[in-house]
């Protein structure tokens, strides 16, 4: 057993009102059905969305590489009956290796993964015959896409600041009072520069087609500094402006 703490419990609850909300409605209005239908979570963190998911019906497994995300799951879930692992994606067989699902979900996991290309090939081996995934991850170009809130300096929370020229390279690693862990995952952002543009084209490659999208200019995931979310509209169509103003995008894919 581990100690949960208030952050872990805010957290928690942050993620299950995400989902509950907005990713399910989302999803249930492009046809995704969630009564009996397995789902696999990859890096279901606290697993908070998990429970959500479960909650409307869905029959839960997921994983994650941080063992403390999971044991904080598995203590809070309330008597859930869900699946829950510690596990990597990279290594050779991933968890629930063979197993097939009918919907397969990252919910901000993607930009922080390397090896984009092997990670989606991994995801659409998971799906069943009518299998769809749910990937979401907010544009690497947009105001806050270098995660850079984690930081204590107040400059260098600034909207874009990641995009200055020399901050993440030679200013950023510099900052004395900064986590380095924080630091490291800002500049490992900064090397894959997950945007929306680049998402699509790895698509094709991977044997996955997109079905639906839905961008944000305030994404779900600022309910927690208290914003109501806005859809994009054409905003999230219009090349390069899209890159810069969509803060979060919903991404639902099958296989071609």
């Amino acid at each position: 057993m581990i100690e949960i703490n208030d952050h872990d419990r805010y957290y928690w609850k942050y993620e299950y009102d995400v989902v509950a909300k907005y990713l399910l409605p989302l999803i249930r209005q492009w046809g995704v059905k969630s009564e009996g239908a397995s789902l696999l979570d990859v890096g279901c963190g606290d697993g908070g969305g998990l429970a959500a998911f479960h909650d409307a019906g869905m029959v839960c497994k997921g994983y994650d590489i941080e063992s403390r995300r999971v044991e904080l799951a598995l203590q809070m879930n309330e008597g859930r009956q869900m699946d829950l692992r510690v596990g990597n994606i990279y290594v050779a067989p991933p968890p629930f290796s063979g197993e097939r699902f009918d919907l397969v979900v990252l919910h901000d996991v993607f930009e922080h993964l390397d090896h984009k290309d092997r990670v989606l090939q991994t995801l659409r081996s998971y799906l069943g015959p009518i299998g769809k995934i749910v990937i979401t991850f907010p544009p690497y170009f947009s105001a806050y896409g270098g995660h850079q809130q984690l930081m204590r300096t107040w400059f260098a929370r600034l909207p874009f600041m990641h995009l200055v020229p020399f901050m993440v390279s030679d200013i950023l690693p510099r900052m004395r009072r900064e986590d380095p862990v924080f630091v490291e995952e800002i500049r490992k952002l900064s090397r894959l520069k997950m945007g929306m543009r680049k998402f699509e084209l790895l698509l094709a490659a991977a044997g996955l087609r997109l079905e639906a999208k839905q961008g944000y200019l305030v994404s779900p995931n600022h309910i927690r500094f208290g914003l109501k979310p806005i859809g994009s509209g054409i905003v999230g169509y219009l090349p390069v402006i899209r890159e810069l103003f969509t803060s979060g995008v919903v991404y639902l894919l099958g296989r071609v």
